[in-house]
Parts: structure tokens; C-alpha cells; sequence
């Protein structure tokens, strides 16, 4: 399976932040199932390609063929007609730059692939070659430099180009369909898409809703794409719409100069997927005629065109596919591993399952724990400050009531009116208080004042008025 996921990785760096020439739902599609593989929904395909069993059905069974049918074997496997005049190669399906086991396995079609084949053609001797294409586009990276390989070596040859689009021809697809000399299309095809598009994913929201947080240790500025909060940076999005705006020129100028018109005039289309009769009019294509008059009209003779899918005759049919008694009983044993493979991941998934269930509820039972923990650290601190306030409290009542006594009025009101007040400022507040309690006994006692302790006992009014009688006697 590690086979299948490095190729996932592969196909995912070439579909995010990455300028396609393809059609955007064809990109979604594409998007969507490695965003299946991220999610680990597996397809029952995957286990069969990691275990698939390849026969190479020309040098199957150590059959002896004639010179003849070899070459009836070759042209077939190389898409050339059985006169050996025309070669096909089909454009099909999401278009990548380099062929490997897994873009085979996902039906995709490399330029590398289709020049390679087109090379054998060529030392074949064919006469004419014919692009089948019906594709929505794709890899934007060497698409242009390949296609423009494949015309030399056909110019080279004298050998003509023509191209038959048998359902869509968009982006890349209509790049390579551009270096045909004659484009011909089938009439309800749908053609152009002169544009690059690149798709730009960002799971931040989805991690943070979650509750999921990211930091990036980074060393240089450009190295991840995302500020602080999340977002692309605007220099990343500046950066690849650079990239798009070089690809997007470089493709516009591609067609103007294969179709022979003006930059200005592809510009125009912005993109746009014509039908063939609008294609007709902007000039993307040369002629609109059904399957049966293109091969007509471009193709060998009927019954060339049937061998060009390879008719074998009964006898070389039953040689091809023969396989001896060790090779059938190899078969046997490989599919048992397979199947037994198959099982024993089967049940690797499910002991998986069921630890990351326990690991769930596991993870749960901690996060009550930490609610209750933080809830117990809460109250502690609450009750902690609610002691320091009534130490507070208790000492500048304290200290009020040694300057004004312990009954004095004052004594509440003041603690009331300097519960903002630091400690400094209550302490210079009560010592004036001290000092002003001071001179006021002194004063007491020098008219006639029964002492401090009686003086502290009683109120300022009470004070004031024992002070007035007195006064009034020894008048």
C-alpha cells in the first residue's frame, strides 16, 4: 500500500498550489479524492493495484510467432494501423508530464508517454499520425515543452499531425491538440479553455474549529505560506498569481502561434469553452465532421481501421494467451498471498479501530478531570484572595480603632472610603488621624479632661459638648 500513498502524495503536490492547465471541475474531482485518502476512506482498488499480477501477453507461453505476426503484434501494441501508415494516440483523461505504474493505474495519460510511443511509430514508418482526444486538461509542467517536441520530430519525419476531438478538448488537452496541422472535431464537442487555474486549500478554519492550534518554527520568511491567524500571506497569493499570469501568457502565445492568430484574439476568449460551432468561428478548430466521415476521410480503409484494434486470428489468439501449468499454479499462489494479505490488514484495521476508540474515551474521562482540576484551582485562588482582603480589613480596622477608639463611628466610614487606597496611602491617612487625636486629647486635658481612655470611649460630638459643660462651669 505505501506504493499507492507515495503516488497519492505525488499526484497531491502536482494538484495544490501548483498552476494546471485543466478544466476547475476536473481539478475538484481530483481534489476530492485526496481529500478522501487524507480521511482514510480507501477504495477496494487500492488493495488490487498494490497486489495486481501483470502478464505481458508478447512473450506469453514461449510461443514461437512468424515475423509477420510478431509485426501484426507490435503495430497493435503501438496503436499503428495494420497497413502500418497511420499511428493513433489517445489523448484521454486528466493529462500529467511523467508516466509511472501509479498515473497508469489512475488512467492517466503522461506527455512523456505519448512521445515515447510516438517515437516507435515513427521507426515503424508511419505515414500520417492522429490524435484521439478527449480530455478537460491538465499538468501544466512540461506541457508545452513536450508538445512542442512531438511537432519537431513529426516535421522532421514529414510526417502530418491531425487531431480529432471525440468529446473535449480543453487546456492542456487543446495545447497538444493545437500542434495538430488539421483540427477536426466531432459536432457536439466542446473545445478551448485557453487558462490556468491553481487550487489553493486551507484547513486553518477547520483545525481551529476543532480546536486545533498551529505554529511554524521556520527558518526563512517564504518557507511556510501562513501569518499568525492563519490566512495565506499576501506575498505567497502575490507569488503564485505571478506564476499564473507567466503560465497563462506562455500558453495564449502557444495557441496564437500554432492556430496562427493573434495573441490579442486568445486573450479574448478568457478562458472560455466554445462549442465547436463558436470554435469554428474563433478559429480553434479547422473542420466539424462526425466519427464515421473522419475516418473517411483521414483513416485507412474500413477494414484497416477494424485491424487497428487488432483482430488476431483464432490460432495466434489461443498461442498469446496460453499459459503453462507452473505459470497458472504461480497465479494460484500469488492471489492466495494476496488474499491473505488482505485479511490480515482487515483485521489490523479493526485492532486499530478499536484503540483509537479507547484512546477516544480515554480523552474524554481527562478532559472532565481538567474541568474539575481548573474549577478546584479557581476556587482556591478565589478563597485566597478573599482571606488577603479580610487580613487587610482586619488590620486597618486595627489601626483605626487605636487612633479613634474602639466604638468610634469613624471607623466604618473610613474603611469604606479607603478600600482603593494602597497601604501606604491608608497608613498616612491613619497616622494623621493619630496625630490629630493627640492634639485633640492634650487640648481636652488642658481644660479639665478626664484622661485618654475617656477621651478615645467617647464620640467627636460627645467630646465637643463634655468640653462645652466644662467651659460653662468654671466661667
Amino acid at each position: 500500500m505505501a506504493k499507492y500513498k507515495r503516488g497519492s502524495l505525488t499526484l497531491a503536490r502536482r494538484v495544490f498550489d501548483t498552476p494546471q492547465l485543466i478544466l476547475s471541475e476536473d481539478l475538484q474531482t481530483i481534489a476530492q479524492f485526496l481529500v478522501n485518502r487524507a480521511n482514510g476512506i480507501e477504495n477496494e482498488s487500492d488493495f488490487v493495484y498494490e497486489n495486481k499480477v501483470e502478464v505481458d501477453t508478447t512473450e506469453q507461453a514461449n510461443v514461437d510467432l512468424t515475423q509477420e505476426e510478431q509485426l501484426i503484434i507490435d503495430r497493435k501494441r503501438l496503436g499503428v494501423s495494420a497497413d502500418g501508415k497511420v499511428g493513433t494516440l489517445d489523448i484521454v483523461g486528466t493529462l500529467v508530464a511523467k508516466h509511472d505504474d501509479f498515473n497508469a493505474c489512475m488512467g492517466f495519460t503522461s506527455y512523456e508517454k505519448l512521445y515515447s510511443q510516438f517515437e516507435k511509430q515513427v521507426s515503424m514508418g508511419i505515414e500520417k499520425v492522429v490524435l484521439n482526444v478527449d480530455s478537460g486538461g491538465g499538468e501544466a509542467r512540461t506541457a508545452f515543452e513536450m508538445a512542442d517536441q512531438f511537432k519537431a520530430l513529426a516535421v522532421e519525419n514529414n510526417i502530418p499531425i491531425y487531431a480529432y476531438v471525440d468529446g473535449l478538448s480543453a487546456s492542456a488537452a487543446y495545447a497538444w491538440s493545437s500542434i495538430a496541422d488539421e483540427i477536426v472535431a466531432r459536432p457536439d464537442s466542446e473545445i478551448g479553455s485557453v487558462g490556468v487555474v491553481v487550487q489553493l486549500v486551507n484547513n486553518s478554519k477547520m483545525l481551529e474549529n476543532k480546536g486545533i492550534t498551529r505554529k511554524f518554527i521556520t527558518y526563512g520568511e517564504n518557507k511556510v505560506p501562513f501569518d499568525d491567524s492563519g490566512e495565506f500571506t499576501a506575498k505567497f497569493i502575490q507569488s503564485i498569481q505571478e506564476k499564473v499570469n507567466k503560465t497563462g501568457i506562455q500558453f495564449n502565445k502557444f495557441i496564437a502561434r500554432n492556430r496562427n492568430m493573434q495573441v490579442e484574439d486568445v486573450i479574448a476568449t478568457q478562458a472560455e469553452v466554445f462549442d465547436t460551432e463558436d470554435a469554428l468561428d474563433v478559429g480553434f478548430i479547422d473542420k466539424i465532421m462526425t466519427k464515421s466521415e473522419f475516418y473517411g476521410n483521414y483513416l485507412p480503409s474500413k477494414s484497416n481501421m477494424k485491424s487497428m484494434y487488432f483482430l488476431q486470428s483464432e490460432e495466434n489468439m489461443t498461442k498469446n494467451v496460453e499459459l503453462n501449468a507452473d505459470e497458472l499454479q504461480e497465479l494460484k499462489t500469488q492471489l492466495a498471498t494476496a488474499t491473505e494479505t488482505k485479511e490480515q490488514l482487515t483485521t489490523s484495521l479493526a485492532e486499530l479501530q478499536a484503540e483509537y476508540d479507547i484512546t477516544k474515551e480515554q480523552l474524554e474521562v481527562m478532559k472532565v478531570e481538567l474541568a474539575e482540576v481548573k474549577e478546584a484551582k479557581e476556587n482556591l485562588e478565589a478563597e485566597k484572595v478573599k482571606a488577603e482582603l479580610d487580613a487587610r480589613v482586619a488590620q486597618r480596622t486595627a489601626k483605626l480603632e487605636a487612633s479613634l477608639g474602639k466604638d468610634n463611628e469613624q471607623v466604618a466610614t473610613l474603611l469604606a472610603s479607603t478600600q482603593t487606597l494602597s497601604d501606604e496611602q491608608f497608613d498616612v491617612i491613619a497616622k494623621s488621624l493619630e496625630v490629630k487625636q493627640e492634639t485633640q486629647e492634650k487640648q481636652f486635658a488642658e481644660i479639665g479632661g478626664e484622661g485618654q481612655d475617656s477621651v478615645k470611649q467617647l464620640t467627636l460630638e460627645e467630646q465637643l459638648a463634655q468640653t462645652a459643660e466644662k467651659m460653662s462651669k468654671k466661667a
